[in-house]
């Protein structure tokens, strides 16, 4: 921002107040004090607005009779690796034993190991490694395998 203008930096930080709900904003930095205030209907409309934008169509997965999802117990962080320089617990057609690790789910500097409730075959992973995933979310859908 040091190669804009005041008038420049100052209609960015309104935008990024309005893109977030701000309704009441004070700064003082050297002397210079800026103050805004939205109106509810305002900082609502243009969050309405926003969200309707980049509210992104939700996947809808469903178990099928020979399928089963491992879904997170809780939210965190999805690792699909136990380090960065390991390579991944499973991938995509990966066959697992029941209680083998799949992912580490770390919530609050707690890393924890999400297992197999089965034996199966991994067919899909659905989160990216490394993002957020929130309580109940499938994690990876796999297909089971009876023992005989």
């Amino acid at each position: 921002m040091k190669n804009k203008n005041i008038s420049e930096e100052i209609k960015e930080i309104i935008e990024i107040a309005k893109k977030n709900g701000v309704e009441e904003f004070n700064l003082e930095v050297d002397g210079l004090k800026i103050s805004f205030k939205f109106t509810s209907k305002e900082t609502a409309s243009f969050a309405e607005k926003e969200t309707l934008q980049k509210e992104p169509e939700k996947e809808i997965i469903t178990e099928s009779a020979n399928t089963f999802l491992v879904k997170s117990p809780l939210v965190g962080v999805f690792y699909r690796k136990p380090n960065p320089t390991s390579k991944p617990f499973v991938e995509v057609g990966d066959v697992v034993e029941k209680g083998q690790t799949l992912c580490i789910v770390e919530t609050m500097k707690i890393m924890n190991e999400i297992q197999a409730e089965k034996k199966g075959k991994v067919i899909k992973i659905f989160p990216e490694d490394g993002s957020m995933v929130e309580a109940e979310q499938p994690l990876f859908e796999l297909e089971e395998i009876y023992e005989d």
